[in-house]
């Protein structure tokens, strides 16, 4: 069997203007990461009667044994203490009829769920009716990176309900029919 081996880059090959500071704009970024096509969730959380949503496209598994997932949360947003206090958060993958509800908890309402059909689960964390699926989760480890925390999340219950998810894609949602029609 022929093996091609690519040689590792050793520091002395590293050019000297990568030096660890440097970065490119935050405009530049956004606009490529716009690029990465993303199921739209909605992040929740509850601290008591206190219930609180966030649409986020920063959410990704870690590892299945133990089942974990990892959502990133802006320390400025109104979810972080929630979900650093009551160490839990629930992801609700919407389904390409929630546009809507991507919207209402990306514009930060004053009572997110007060015309939202939800229903409690496990975690005390507001589970989205009509969504494609749900992971409910229990902080078990979290890093400060900038301006943002990594929670990573043991999932302790979930549900799929088999519906078309909601993409975000070059700043637009999608839906999966549209996506597959503009790959052609």
């Amino acid at each position: 069997m022929l093996v091609h081996r690519i040689p590792s880059a050793a520091p002395e090959n590293i050019p000297s203007s990568i030096d660890g500071q440097e970065h490119i704009a935050p405009d530049e970024f956004k606009a490529v990461m716009r690029r990465f096509a993303a199921n739209v969730n909605v992040i929740t959380s509850a601290n008591g009667k206190i219930l609180n949503g966030m649409t986020a496209t920063a959410v990704c598994s870690v590892t299945t044994e133990p089942p974990s997932v990892l959502v990133i949360v802006n320390r400025s947003n109104r979810s972080h203490p929630i979900i650093k206090l009551s160490n839990a958060f629930a992801v609700n993958v919407l389904s390409a009829e929630q546009k809507h509800l991507a919207q209402h908890f990306a514009s930060r309402p004053a009572d997110p769920f007060a015309s939202v059909d939800h229903f409690i689960g496990k975690t005390g964390c507001p589970i989205i009716k009509g969504a494609d699926a749900f992971l409910e989760c229990v902080v078990m480890q979290e890093t400060e990176v900038g301006s943002h925390t990594i929670f990573v999340g043991r999932v302790v219950a979930s549900q799929t309900f088999n519906e078309q998810p909601l993409l975000y894609h070059a700043g637009e949602y999608r839906r999966l029919g549209e996506a597959k029609a503009m790959a052609s």
